[in-house]
């Protein structure tokens, strides 16, 4: 058979066949198996000094500078590597932090009904490619490589009361005139109710606070944005070019959708803040429409009643 690739296509669906570093939209998991397990509360504070030694290695903010004092949702909103690495391997340590990833369901294919799915790679201690500065990189998503749409899978546990939902395309099948819905299945529950609910809140919370570009009115959202350093094939990263990504869910107290937004090596501007996250905005926009969900003061008021 011959397959026609026009310009600027693929030969592959890039959301489940093409997985790469995803950068600061892994915090959210970090900061959720931080919480779950009980070292850290959204008051937790942290100094943040410019830099923490981990296996060695220095690791520094995405900006370079020393942020203070700090709590959790601070760490989140202002996207702090040094704090997330601090909660990775100083807080949680090494067992139960990599326990969590697995549980989110990192470095496995999800399942999805679509052929050629990849698998993405979460190294772990013990694998002859693992090193202990890992442990803090791991932590704000570099050094280790997942899909869209695995991301979607482990935030639907955020966004779905701690319950990580099992992805589909297929809607129905129709077979001798009756159809049958597919069902929602749980894969697993990675996080409890409360841990979903607390990150979700230090999420909206953070976005609210910086008057984010995702923001869309009339409606709570939780997110994170992603600006993430792409590794080159001899080692090292790329100096030029990042992977920008916002990830986001909503309304925020009864979660309709979860959209995420991925772009690679963005021209105009280097910062998921101002490349991915309007782009957010702008199908959320639309999607409320479609799927008819009324603005958060219609609906509460109507639930009210």
């Amino acid at each position: 058979s011959i397959t026609t690739v026009f310009p600027g296509e693929t030969p592959f669906n890039r959301a489940i066949s093409q997985a790469y570093e995803p950068g600061s939209v892994a915090k959210i998991l970090t900061m959720a198996g931080a919480v779950d397990s009980g070292v850290v509360t959204p008051d937790t504070v942290f100094f943040d000094e410019g830099y923490i030694l981990v296996g060695g290695f220095r690791i520094v903010n995405w900006d370079g500078g020393a942020w203070g004092y700090q709590d959790m949702t601070g760490c989140l909103a202002n996207s702090l590597n040094v704090c997330l690495a601090w909660v990775s391997s100083i807080k949680m340590e090494s067992d139960s932090f990599y326990s969590y990833m697995q549980r989110f369901g990192l470095g496995h294919a999800t399942g999805i009904d679509l052929a050629q799915e990849s698998s993405g790679r979460l190294k772990l201690p013990g694998d002859g490619d693992w090193g202990p500065v890992e442990l803090g990189t791991n932590a704000y998503g570099q050094g280790v490589s997942i899909t869209p749409i695995q991301m979607v899978m482990a935030a639907s546990a955020l966004a779905n009361d701690g319950k990580m939902v099992y992805p589909h395309v297929l809607y129905a099948q129709i077979q001798d005139g009756k159809q049958s819905n597919t069902r929602t299945q749980i894969v697993g529950t990675p996080i409890s109710t409360k841990t979903a609910d607390t990150i979700s809140e230090m999420l909206a919370n953070a976005l609210e606070t910086e008057s984010s570009t995702a923001l869309v009115p009339g409606y709570r959202i939780a997110g994170k944005t992603g600006t993430a350093q792409i590794p080159l094939s001899g080692g090292g990263y790329d100096e030029n070019d990042v992977n920008a990504s916002f990830i986001g869910w909503g309304p925020v107290d009864d979660p309709r959708f979860i959209v995420y937004v991925w772009l690679e090596k963005p021209q105009s501007n280097r910062a998921a803040s101002v490349v991915a996250a309007p782009i957010f905005k702008q199908v959320v926009e639309k999607l409320v429409v479609l799927m008819d969900v009324p603005p958060d003061a219609v609906r509460l008021n109507v639930i009210g009643r």
